[in-house]
């Protein structure tokens, strides 16, 4: 009867963690095709509005990119974090034995996951300074991109955190293996 409640709570976590996956995962993709086709429209009408208007284009036209760069560019970490596309030197993981493998992994999303956490709240701090220096022609504050890395760096301690979970009930295979035309050998 234990064994049983034991596979049933880890089956529960392992479901867990990939549901929070997931959802961080539809919520960065929304993002990325969200931003980077209002990146792309918005650029290609600046383009085209330089040869219309007397104004040579539109006065918002190089903020709003350097506005909106920050989510696209975050949004594609989170998913490049779950998908294992991020760099990494795996010589001495590969020398390692299972466990000892799982134990390493495990360090190294506890380190992850620690200065993660040091490094929000130094860009929190940053950020409330640079509240009130706001850009000329749209007048965003500065610090929007400072909360929107933090926002990112929140996304990715939690997918780290899902990562960790799976490596610890299930090993190291649990780590996500990119495909092969998102990695260079």
């Amino acid at each position: 009867m234990e064994e049983q409640r034991e596979k049933g709570w880890r089956a529960s976590a392992i479901a867990a963690a990939y549901g929070i996956d997931r959802l961080a995962a539809r919520l960065c993709e929304v993002i990325v095709i969200a931003v980077g086709s209002a990146l792309l429209a918005m650029l290609t009408a600046n383009v085209g509005a330089r040869y219309v208007l007397d104004s040579g284009g539109f006065r918002f036209a190089q903020e709003l990119p350097e506005r909106l760069f920050p989510v696209f560019i975050m949004a594609g970490v989170v998913l490049g974090v779950q998908k294992g596309g991020h760099m990494a030197v795996e010589t001495i993981l590969a020398m390692l034995n299972r466990e000892g493998a799982r134990i390493m992994l495990l360090a190294g999303h506890v380190i992850v996951i620690g200065s993660y956490i040091l490094l929000s709240k130094d860009i929190l701090l940053l950020a409330e300074m640079l509240w009130i220096d706001r850009s000329p022609v749209m007048g965003i504050p500065a610090s929007y991109g400072y909360y929107t890395l933090a926002v990112g760096l929140a996304l990715i301690i939690v997918v780290t955190a899902t990562q960790a979970v799976r490596v610890a009930l299930m090993g190291p295979e649990a780590m996500p293996i990119p495909a092969p035309e998102e990695s260079v050998a």
